[in-house]
């Protein structure tokens, strides 16, 4: 980065850029730069164009500008290069005085315009000149910025003229001067709606350094204390572990164990309480490492409506109230022995002296709540000792006490199955990365959506809470916070981070962050993408701001990474996360422990888990939960209602099965295969066989195919001549084996656009990968894939590249199997072609006669035939016809009835009855589709495809190696 003592120079300029010497090139134009003057007084600039009137080491900016700021002529300054400001999204100026404020009024229609051409950066506090014409100008100064100070104003920065200049808004730029910020806690003065990080380092200073006794608030619930040793504990009782403390500052600040207690927060009338210091040394059974946190119990807790991390004020008692009477306030439902019971309760802890407090429902035993009050002065607390249990009078007063928990309880989620997928692992590394001594780092977990992303945060987030961290959990949804202003969100986040360094060590966590910073693609003045780059800048300034601080760290969740917008997450550079998972996909064995988890409190009736987890095949955990669900709501609609316990049996996981939508298929076009089966079309029956291998065997047997020590073959090209039955087999061959099926017809895939096409490819393999098992067909394939290197534009060189790493790439593609047809195996790149690709290639040739009579049996099997009908004639007489010109002769012979209807005036049925004369004139009619040339012509392709393999090898799908 740019750092150099320069002098600085005033030039005659109508801006408030600052311009550099010819020679200093590397600083462009735009860029930010820092200028610190003698004085150590700080302003911002943004670089113009150079100037030929500077000399060497010389920088130079308007005169009336360097006499408004209080710059010299010919001083030395140091000028710094910086990091891009964020975009302001409100701006608000102040006129220095009456005669400005009116000039500027008159430019206020074109204020905004003004400014974009003139002045680039603007920091609080810091003045500029806005000139008007060659003789009018007006001094104003910068307040109220919004997102964050300094930041580089943009066409969309809302700008605010205010008439007078309000002295408490703006901030002065001097760095002997801390500006104020977000907090304004009891006694200090660090309020302000500007978002400012250095205000957040000064509260982290004075944490660091208070002379006060600031502790962090830690439930004793969390601690693994034996309950008997619990049972000796007051109601207003604190502890702290005495190892944490020299015995000097013990005689200083813990010489009496009394204290007061009061909560950090902005909240003028915060409550107060009066407490007993403990240490966790008089504790039996108690050996553990404790670090310098307060541990307080549930009656504290809930009066104080605080949680866990927050910080609490202590402040030593030295004089204690005198109290002759103690008036008891009770409900009139509890026992007589009211008197007796909390004599006891006064009794059980006299020995060690502790304190009651006035006013507040508290539980003396045996499930009696009161409350009390102390005479003759009614001071708000006392201290309990023997002389008080003796010599005290008594009093019971009837009236409503009610002790109410205002504390909120975190869910568990003990119920989530860790040994599925990798959840446990991801569980595990997010513990021990946020619990590190030296240094947290953040963490982005990814996965589909369903996968588990949310949960697996809830259960970090809670072992997190518990022993031995004790961290503090702020879970934000992005979902619920998408749509907000710039404005909102910058005081939303400026107040969790707030929260977080006041509670730290701390966690954030982010879910579903690409909903809140996603990587919008078009032009960079659409609107959507110049909010979500705006949002993401500020969430990146805040997330760096905040790296310094070792205790504070970001755990978030999206779908992907390319889903984070590139001040989130860039391939290059720094990275805000440093450490990133992804959420694997469910394996056989992963389903059928879900599946065994989710009905384990069932009735199980001969239940086929194996079998189950074969058909949710491409399900994530969501889906199961989904199917689940299903399957409940099934056995109440069927069952009757005298069963009390759930029987589950399998017609209801088949309806239930049918009902369930796969999360990962939402959103994916599936083709329907239709009613065809292999039975369906006549011949090809070695490709059918092939088909049968490679589709239908490693779903029916997958426990032998999983132990193969090689990878699977997954992809076939089907080729032959035009009509010989190519995309239909493709049809069939889903419905025979069970799968579903994604056609992309030719070139569909291809764009005009730079790097669109490649991403619908990976687009079409990643909604495969979902909707497996499925078959992905390509026809037309040489439209899409032709050889590298004869397109000018080099659209289907960049899609062949794709395609060459979905097909043979590090991903795997298990489930899905690549399926293409083309009648021109010559047009394609021959690296298409090599083993662990489009390794098999079966020739689907024109039917031979058997295999025509085949074909003429299955598609008149919906037709009426007169007994006449000699079909194995029709088929010695259609040489060198393909199926699909079969087909045309039966739809010729079909409407030849038809017209035979309507010339003799015949009611025209839908039965109507085809006879050999109708096959005999259709068969004159219709022609093979290929000629003799066009047929030689295949032929000699398909011969020359790879030399030296025969017809009968071609057929078959074997291939010769290519010398």
């Amino acid at each position: 980065m740019f750092e150099r003592n320069l002098i600085l120079k005033h030039l005659v300029l109508k801006d408030c850029f600052l311009y550099v010497n010819t020679n200093l090139k590397f600083l462009k134009t735009g860029t930010c730069v820092q200028l610190v003057d003698c004085e150590n007084n700080v302003f911002y600039f943004s670089i113009a164009n150079y100037s030929s009137e500077l000399e060497d080491n010389t920088v130079g900016i308007s005169s009336l500008l360097a006499k408004t700021l209080g710059i010299q002529d010919n001083v030395l300054c140091r000028v710094s290069q910086i990091t891009p400001f964020p975009s302001v999204a409100s701006l608000t100026i102040f006129p220095v005085n009456q005669n400005d404020y009116e000039v500027i009024e008159m430019l206020s229609d074109n204020i905004q315009e003004t400014l974009l051409n003139q002045i680039r950066i603007v920091h609080s506090g810091q003045k500029f000149v806005i000139w008007i014409g060659n003789n009018i100008s007006a001094t104003v100064c910068a307040g109220n910025i919004n997102p964050l100070s300094p930041g580089a104003i943009d066409f969309l920065t809302e700008v605010h003229i205010e008439p007078v200049v309000n002295k408490t808004a703006i901030i002065s730029s001097s760095t002997k001067e801390i500006p104020n910020t977000i907090f304004n806690f009891k006694g200090w003065n660090f309020l302000n709606e500007n978002v400012d990080i250095a205000g957040i380092k000064q509260l982290q200073e004075h944490l660091n350094s208070s002379s006060e006794l600031i502790f962090r608030i830690i439930p004793l619930e969390k601690l693994p204390i034996k309950q008997y040793s619990l049972q000796s504990m007051q109601s207003y009782s604190i502890f702290l572990s005495r190892k944490n403390f020299s015995d000097d500052f013990c005689e200083k600040h813990f010489s009496t164990r009394i204290f007061s207690i009061s909560l950090l927060t902005n909240d003028v009338f915060a409550k107060d309480l009066y407490v007993k210091l403990e240490f966790f040394e008089e504790i039996e059974d108690f050996d553990f490492d404790l670090r310098q946190e307060l541990y307080i119990g549930e009656e504290i807790l809930n009066f104080l409506d605080c949680e866990l991390g927050s910080r609490v004020i202590l402040k030593s008692i030295q004089k204690y109230p005198i109290v002759n009477e103690i008036q008891i306030n009770t409900n009139k439902n509890y026992s007589t022995d009211v008197l007796e019971t909390f004599k006891f309760y006064l009794a059980r802890g006299s020995d060690h002296n502790f304190v009651l407090n006035s006013g507040i429902p508290i539980d003396i035993g045996k499930n009696v709540i009161c409350s009390l009050k102390f005479l003759p002065d009614e001071p708000r607390f006392c201290v309990v000792d023997d002389n008080l249990v003796r010599n005290c009078k008594y009093a019971i007063n009837i009236e409503n006490v009610v002790k109410e928990n205002i504390r909120k309880q975190n869910s568990k989620h003990n119920n989530f199955p860790q040994n599925i997928s990798n959840y446990k692992d991801l569980i595990c590394d997010g513990i021990n990365i946020f619990s590190a001594v030296d240094r947290m780092e953040n963490v982005l977990i990814t996965g589909k959506p369903g996968t588990g992303k949310s949960t697996v945060l809830k259960q970090i987030a809670e072992q997190l809470q518990n022993y031995p961290n004790f961290i503090f959990i702020k879970q934000v949804s992005c979902k619920t916070i998408k749509g907000k202003t710039m404005d909102s969100l910058a005081k939303f986040f400026s107040t969790v981070f707030s929260e977080l360094l006041l509670h730290k060590p701390s966690v954030l966590i982010l879910d579903d962050l690409h909903i809140l910073c996603e990587n919008v693609q078009g032009d960079e003045v659409a609107p959507n993408y110049i909010y979500f780059s705006r949002v993401s800048e500020m969430l990146h300034n805040f997330f760096q701001s905040f790296s310094h601080l070792k205790k504070i760290g970001i755990l978030a969740s999206s779908e992907s990474v390319q889903k984070l917008n590139k001040n989130i997450y860039s391939s290059r550079g720094s990275h805000l996360f440093k450490n990133i998972y992804g959420i694997k996909d469910l394996m056989k064995a992963d389903r059928i422990s879900a599946l065994k988890h989710l009905f384990k409190d069932f009735k199980i009736d001969e239940v086929d888990f194996n079998e189950l987890s074969i058909k949710t095949e491409g399900f994530v955990i969501q889906d199961l939960v989904d199917f689940a669900d299903k399957t409940v709501f099934e056995i109440y609609k069927n069952e009757p209602e005298e069963h009390n316990s759930l029987l589950l049996r399998n017609v209801y996981l088949e309806k239930a099965l049918k009902n369930t939508i796969v999360i990962s298929l939402q959103n994916v076009q599936l083709h329907s295969p239709g009613e065809k089966d292999f039975s369906s079309i006549g011949g090809l029956d070695n490709i059918k066989n092939v088909l049968v291998e490679n589709l239908l065997w490693p779903g029916k047997y997958p426990n032998i195919f999983a132990g193969a020590p090689l990878r699977l073959q997954s992809g076939l090209l089907l080729y032959g001549p035009p009509g010989s039955g190519k995309t239909v087999l493709a049809a069939a061959a889903a419905k025979q084996c069970g799968m579903r099926l994604i056609s992309v017809k030719g070139p569909e895939l291809l764009s005009k656009y730079i790097g669109a096409s490649e991403q619908a490819v990976r687009d079409i393999f990643q909604k495969a990968q979902s909707a497996r098992p499925c078959i992905l067909f390509f026809d037309e394939f040489d439209s899409l894939a032709p050889k590298r290197g004869h397109d000018n534009t080099g659209v289907t060189d960049r899609v062949v590249n794709q395609l060459l790493t979905q097909l043979d790439g590090v991903e795997s593609l298990t489930g899905v199997c690549v399926l293409a047809a083309t009648s021109r195996p010559d047009l394609l790149d021959s690296a298409l072609l090599r083993p662990g690709r489009l390794d098999k290639q079966l020739l689907c040739p024109l039917p031979n006669e058997g295999e025509r009579l085949e074909i003429l049996k299955i598609l008149s099997s919906n037709l009426n035939l007169e007994n006449d009908v000699v079909l194995e004639k029709i088929a010695a007489e259609t040489e060198h016809y393909s199926g699909a010109d079969l087909q045309s002769l039966l739809y010729t012979a079909h409407m030849l009835t038809i017209d035979y209807s309507f010339e003799n005036e015949q009611v025209l049925t839908q039965d109507s009855i085809i006879t050999q004369n109708h096959l005999e004139e259709s068969l004159q009619k219709t022609k093979p589709s290929l000629s003799s040339k066009e047929r030689e012509k295949y032929e000699r392709i398909y011969a020359k495809f790879q030399t030296g393999s025969s017809l009968e090898d071609l057929k078959t799908g074997t291939r010769a190696t290519l010398a």
